[in-house]
């Protein structure tokens, strides 16, 4: 019963720090008092669990990327057609749950340059096989043109990341332009060329 309650406990701290960490600029600022006060613990049962505030930060992160990565991984392990899971990605990416989670972790990581370490270590083990799989699934279908290296297509969805993510602020006056968003997830997918262009000059002329 003990280890029960204790679990119960642990989950209480890491809603309550979640919902503070939501609503704040600045992480940082969150005490463990705050925290605390919001799970209707004792400061001194957060420490006893968590050890450190750095450890209960360190198991918020855990727990976003565990809920996205199963998500995913459920989706990506389904057997839907290929066109659905693309519709899956795209559906889960305007969730306003799982927005909310990657700008809690967006926050939470530019704000704390240790974490980096781990966010690397979550990428390679758990999110790029996932990219692999669903890669490899669309090629198998006939979506994705099997001349495309992996390494290649992964590249091109982290650039496109990397370029939301340094362009939040950008972003957000465009987010409730549904169309707009449609058009330019079009041209992520499509590209904008109409038809093909020898770009590299490989028919020898």
């Amino acid at each position: 019963m003990k280890t029960i309650a204790k679990k119960d406990k642990k989950q209480q701290i890491l809603d309550a720090a979640l919902m503070l960490f939501s609503g704040t600029h600045d992480i940082k600022k969150v005490s463990i008092e705050a925290i605390a006060k919001q799970a209707k613990v004792s400061p001194t049962t957060v420490y006893n669990i968590f050890g450190t505030r750095e450890n209960l930060v360190y198991e918020v992160i855990k727990m976003l990327f565990t809920d996205i990565i199963e998500r995913n991984r459920k989706l990506f392990y389904s057997d839907i057609p290929f066109p659905q899971k693309v519709i899956g990605v795209i559906s889960g990416k305007m969730d306003m749950t799982s927005n909310l989670n990657s700008e809690i972790l967006d926050k939470i990581i530019s704000q704390d340059d240790s974490i980096a370490p781990y966010i690397d270590e979550v990428y390679i083990n758990e999110i790029r096989p996932l990219w692999i799989k669903m890669l490899e699934d669309g090629k198998k279908e006939g979506y994705i043109d099997k001349s495309l290296n992996n390494e290649a297509l992964l590249l091109y969805l982290d650039t496109i990341k990397a370029g939301t993510t340094a362009n939040k602020e950008i972003w957000k006056n465009y987010l409730d332009k549904i169309e707009l968003m449609q058009q330019i997830t079009r041209i992520m997918f499509y590209g904008f060329l109409k038809k093909e262009i020898d770009l590299f000059n490989k028919g020898g002329k």
